[in-house]
């Protein structure tokens, strides 16, 4: 595979992160201990592009990085990477390379994930089936699927998240045509057969009697209350074969909700799916923004009953702490701040039932340790915060894309209140980002 890349001009400091960004002749250099988004353009066909939004301190090491972006033909790319068996590619690959400006050593990791949008024109698709465009990672000579994406069929774009850069690339697969309805028989009989449900359905755990809600492509699709054992099921139905990105959330006795769950689920027509076995994280809180030294700071929350919560505090040395989860799912940790040093510190809870059922960690929350103490008021809402979760990040980034170029956007949503959704209101989000 040949390879073009432009000469990088500008060094930051060691102190500074700074991204070197090569594409199109442009050279852009960017500080990214702070947000940042912009595109690279397809020279070949101005509808392609790819749209990439950094989180601030995206390495926790402050070294200067050169990045170079460039698109290209996947004719060169598959001569050494056959596609996946069954699978096409979109008519544009595009690379991404890093290197320490330092020693030229290659970066393919990050500490944070950077969300990456592809847009597309039906030429570039052509003989794929839209629906089913799935963003692809080279890794060597093996393509990976990325997971947590979303595809806007009416905007033309496929969002998803990655930590990890080399070659990417939309594939999908042929259109196949829906089912012809059954055949009526001759005379006399009845009324024909009826058609078969598709249908996803989703069981597990949340919290003993919290409200569940199903999203579908960052829409609310489906809700449920879940049992006095926290165990839920919730289906899904009438939908049509495809792709989809369901993500499930629930909310507590308190009004906190839990961080999102993501699942990509290919749909099958006249199919059921089960997605099982699903444990919700907990919700976490805390009493005290600010706790004095050698105080102690309440950590809670709601998860299943009677479940195993272990809280993390991050802090030069990370410290856990242990407890149980009462029948209505409540747990408390009084956490002792003495061996904590002074300055900011973050705290996330994960539940297991067993050795084998185990949640994901909460969301991460923040609190000082100072000389005063500093009882919580309640969150105000971050601009950009589209769910209310107190944070802004991918799920957010997923909901303004659906709404992108459509008509009458939620004023929640159109950030700049100018009636349309485009890129200075994902612009104004990105200057948000919590990640």
């Amino acid at each position: 595979m040949s390879s073009l890349f432009f000469p990088f001009t500008g060094v930051a400091s060691n102190t500074s992160l700074t991204v070197t960004i090569v594409y199109a002749l442009e050279i852009h250099q960017i500080d990214t201990t702070t947000s940042f988004s912009d595109s690279i353009s397809n020279p070949n066909d101005t509808t392609t592009r790819v749209h990439f939004a950094f989180p601030a301190n995206v390495l926790s090491f402050g070294v200067p990085v050169k990045m170079a972006v460039y698109s290209t033909a996947k004719s060169v790319i598959i001569a050494d990477a056959p596609l996946p068996s069954g699978k096409l590619g979109a008519n544009t690959f595009y690379n991404f390379s890093f290197t320490d400006s330092n020693d030229g050593s290659p970066i393919t990791s990050f500490d944070k994930p950077i969300t990456l949008t592809f847009f597309y024109s039906d030429a570039d698709i052509s003989g794929i089936d839209e629906s089913t465009l799935i963003p692809y990672r080279l890794s060597g000579t093996t393509w990976s699927a990325l997971t947590g994406y979303t595809v806007d069929t009416t905007a033309n774009t496929v969002t998803a998240s990655t930590q990890q850069f080399s070659t990417f690339a939309l594939l999908g697969t042929t259109p196949v045509s829906a089912p012809p309805p059954s055949g009526g028989g001759g005379g006399g009989g009845g009324g024909g057969s009826v058609a078969p449900v598709t249908s996803v359905v989703f069981s597990g755990r949340a919290y003993p009697k919290s409200a569940v809600t199903i999203l579908k492509d960052a829409q609310i699709s489906a809700t449920t209350i879940a049992g006095s054992d926290a165990n839920f099921q919730v289906s899904v139905s009438g939908i049509s074969a495809g792709n989809y990105i369901f993500s499930i959330y629930s909310e507590d006795t308190k009004g906190i909700r839990s961080s999102l769950l993501t699942f990509p689920v290919s749909v099958t027509y006249g199919a059921t799916t089960n997605i099982s076995g699903i444990f919700i994280a907990p919700t976490i809180a805390v009493n005290k923004s600010e706790v004095k030294r050698g105080d102690n700071i309440a950590i809670f929350g709601q998860t299943a009953s009677q479940a195993d919560v272990v809280i993390s505090v991050n802090s030069e040395e990370e410290f856990f702490a242990k407890t149980i989860s009462d029948k209505d799912g409540i747990y408390l940790h009084n956490f002792d701040s003495t061996p904590l040093e002074i300055g900011q510190h973050f705290t996330k809870s994960k539940a297991s039932i067993g050795n084998l059922d185990i949640s994901n960690f909460s969301t991460v929350i923040g609190f000082k340790v100072g000389t005063k103490t500093v009882f919580t008021e309640p969150v105000k809402i971050i601009k950009g915060d589209l769910n209310k979760d107190n944070r802004v990040n991918l799920v957010d980034f997923s909901i303004m894309a659906y709404w992108y170029k459509r008509s009458s956007p939620p004023a929640l949503v159109d950030l700049n209140i100018d009636g349309k959704i485009d890129l200075i209101d994902f612009s104004i989000m990105a200057y948000y980002w919590t990640g």
